[in-house]
C-alpha cells in the first residue's frame, strides 16, 4: 500500500498560519484574564526579594546547614527519620557519629555530644566504633570544660579498645586539668607505651611531673601548718580547762575518745574573726560582748585580757573623759552608774558581776558558761526604771 504527502497551496498555508496565530492570541488572552481574576481574589504578596530568597534558602532542597535550635521543616524531619531508622545498629551509630563530627567541627559541642550519645545508645557490636564514639564525646566534653565527664568517657573508650591512642591522650589531658597529676603521669606513660615519640604527651608529662612535686610540697606545708595549729589549739584548750572555765560544747557519749572542747566553737561569730588566744606569757585574751538591752545596742571588745577588771573597761568607755555613745542622749551611762550581769540560760537567771572583779574571776564562776567562744554581759543603769522592769522578768541573784 502506498502513501503520498499532501502539499498545501499558498492560500491554505496562509489560512493555517492565521488560525494558529489567532489561537495563540486567544490562549494568551484567556491566561491574562485568569491571572487578573486570581489577583483580585488572592491577597497581594508583599514579601521583599530578601524574604523570598530566605524562604528558598530554608527549603530542604536548598539547605546547606541545619539549625537544630529551631523547629525543623517537616521534610527535613522525615529525611532524618529515614536516615536513623536503619535496622542495622552499626549503620545507625555510624550516622550519628558523622553528624556529631560535623557539629564538632562547627564547635557546636552540645549538639555533638547529643549525637555521640545517640550513637552509643544504638549498641553497635563494633568495638572500634564504640571506642570512637566515647572518645569523640570525651573531646566535646573536654572543650566544654566538663573534665570529669570527659575523663569517664575516656575510661569507657578504653574498655572497648584498651590501646585507643586518642582516648588515652584525652584522659591524660583531663587528669592534668583536674589537678590529678599522679594520674596524669600514669596516663602519659600509657600513651608513650603506644607512641614513645608523642611530642604533646612528652611535654605534658614534664609539666605534670613538675606540678606533682609542687603539689606534694604544698601538701607537706599544709600538713605541717595543720599540726602546728592543732598543737596550739590543744595548748589553748588545756589553758581554758586548767582555769576551770566552762565552755558550751557538743555533747558526746561517755565512750567517746574525743575531748568535748575540741568540738566547741571557740571562734566568735563576728566579722573580724577575733577569737580567744594565748599570748607569749600564757595569758588568755577573750573577745567580749557588752549588751545594752535598753537601746538594743552592743559593744564588742576584741581582746579583753583575763587579768583586767571590768571597771577598767567601763572607765575607758564611760569615764569623764570618754565621748558618750550616740545612743546615750541623756548621758546616763557612766562608769559608776552601770551595773553588769551575766545570764545563766539553763536557769533563766541573772547574776550580778562585781566591776572590780577580773574577767577570769567571772569566767570561773560556777554558773558561767562561755557560748560561741564569746563571753557576753548585760549592762544597765543602776536603779533605773528600765533596769527594774528588765530584772522583773528574770530570777535575780
Amino acid at each position: 500500500m502506498s502513501s503520498s504527502k499532501k502539499t498545501l497551496s499558498e492560500e491554505e498555508r496562509a489560512a493555517l498560519t492565521k488560525k494558529l496565530s489567532d489561537d495563540l492570541e486567544d490562549f494568551v488572552a484567556e491566561r491574562s484574564i485568569a491571572a487578573r481574576q486570581r489577583k483580585e481574589t488572592e491577597a497581594e504578596d508583599t514579601r521583599s526579594i530578601e524574604e523570598i530568597v530566605e524562604e528558598l534558602q530554608n527549603h530542604p532542597a536548598f539547605l546547606k546547614e541545619i539549625d537544630f535550635s529551631k523547629p525543623l521543616h517537616p521534610t527535613v524531619e522525615g529525611l532524618m527519620q529515614l536516615k536513623y531508622e536503619s535496622e542495622d545498629p552499626t549503620a545507625r551509630a555510624d550516622s550519628y557519629r558523622d553528624d556529631g563530627n560535623d557539629q564538632f567541627k562547627k564547635k557546636k559541642y552540645a549538639i555533638a555530644i547529643d549525637n555521640y550519645t545517640e550513637g552509643i545508645k544504638s549498641k553497635s557490636p563494633d568495638l572500634e566504633l564504640n571506642a570512637v564514639l566515647y572518645t569523640n564525646r570525651a573531646a566535646a566534653q573536654y572543650h566544654r570544660k566538663n573534665y570529669r565527664s570527659s575523663f569517664m568517657d575516656c575510661i569507657f573508650a578504653r574498655k572497648f579498645k584498651p590501646d585507643h591512642l586518642k582516648a588515652i591522650v584525652r584522659g591524660a589531658q583531663c587528669c592534668f586539668q583536674m589537678n590529678k597529676f599522679a594520674d596524669c603521669l600514669r596516663w602519659c606513660d600509657a600513651v608513650l607505651m603506644v607512641d614513645p615519640e608523642h611530642q604533646d604527651i612528652l611535654e605534658l608529662r614534664v609539666r605534670a611531673d613538675k606540678r606533682k612535686r609542687e603539689q606534694e610540697r604544698d601538701e607537706r606545708k599544709q600538713a605541717l601548718q595543720e599540726r602546728k595549729e592543732e598543737a596550739e589549739e590543744r595548748k589553748l584548750l588545756q589553758a581554758i580547762k586548767s582555769r576551770g572555765i566552762r565552755v558550751s560544747s557538743v555533747k558526746v557519749s561517755k565512750d567517746s575518745k574525743l575531748d568535748p572542747l575540741l568540738l566547741t566553737t571557740l571562734e566568735c561569730h563576728n566579722p573580724t574573726g577575733a577569737k580567744v588566744h594565748l599570748d607569749a606569757s600564757g595569758t588568755l585574751h577573750w573577745p567580749v560582748l557588752f549588751l545594752y538591752p535598753e537601746f538594743t545596742e552592743t559593744d564588742f571588745i576584741h581582746a579583753f585580757c583575763e587579768t583586767n577588771c571590768f571597771y577598767d573597761h567601763l572607765t575607758h568607755m564611760f569615764g569623764p573623759e570618754a565621748e558618750p555613745a550616740n545612743w546615750d542622749t541623756e548621758r546616763k551611762y557612766k562608769a559608776d552608774s552601770i551595773e553588769i550581769f551575766f545570764e545563766n540560760k539553763d536557769e533563766e537567771k541573772l547574776y550580778k558581776v562585781n566591776p572590780d572583779d577580773s574577767l577570769l574571776d567571772v569566767l570561773k564562776h560556777k554558773k558561767y558558761e562561755v557560748t560561741a567562744g564569746t563571753p557576753t554581759f548585760i549592762l544597765m543603769v543602776k536603779d533605773s526604771k528600765f533596769q527594774r522592769e528588765f530584772l522583773s522578768k528574770y530570777k535575780y541573784h
